[in-house]
């Protein structure tokens, strides 16, 4: 997945950054463990993703990524089960921009993300096509591999998506920490991201 483009921030459209698409109803997340709002980083839909990503991602649906960036290395944002990073999988018809908590949890860069033809293969490559990560196949643990299990039904999710660091200052895609392994299981509508680095 490489950068696409600058988009508005309540674009409907695989982005990272501005304000996240959400159902009618939806509470902008909190910290368990510190108690303040997270950071809107990421967002995924599954009809500009391309392929077939059937079981990891429903037709029309659209993946969330929050995490806790208030005191840094305090909330185990790295663990999905700490509360430090929530991951939301909606349905079909999330189009409403959720309000934002405070300009400090909205990245201040918002950009689209779309599917590169070519694999770059070298740090230059890789740089040219300003890539933010990759779609489908298999994680490549930094650590151990910690795929996570469905809290909901208890079988080990999807693999969706690997997103790096990022190429500008303007955002790092878990705050400079590594990379973020994302997953999610569409029989019970529920995601997860698991934080490496």
């Amino acid at each position: 997945m490489v950068f696409v483009k600058d988009v508005e921030v309540a674009a409907r459209v695989s982005r990272i950054g501005g304000l996240p698409l959400a159902p009618e109803g939806f509470s902008w997340p909190r910290c368990s463990r510190c108690g303040g709002p997270l950071r809107f980083l990421l967002q995924l839909l599954a009809d500009d993703l391309g392929g077939d990503h059937s079981e990891s991602l429903r037709a029309g649906a659209l993946l969330s990524f929050f995490m806790c960036d208030n005191e840094p290395g305090q909330c185990e944002a790295w663990n999905p089960e700490a509360g430090g990073n929530r991951a939301y999988l909606f349905a079909a018809g999330s189009t409403a921009a959720a309000a934002s908590p405070g300009e400090a949890f909205v990245l201040p860069q918002c950009f689209e993300i779309g599917i590169c033809e070519v694999e770059p293969e070298t740090a230059e490559e890789v740089a040219e096509f300003k890539v933010v990560g990759w779609l489908g196949g298999e994680a490549e643990w930094w650590e151990t591999d910690m795929t996570p299990a469905c809290s909901t039904c208890g079988v080990p999710m999807g693999f969706v998506a690997q997103m790096r660091e990022g190429y500008s200052r303007n955002w790092l895609m878990n705050f400079g920490g590594g990379e973020a392994f994302v997953f999610a299981c569409p029989p019970c509508d529920a995601a997860s991201v698991v934080l490496q680095g």
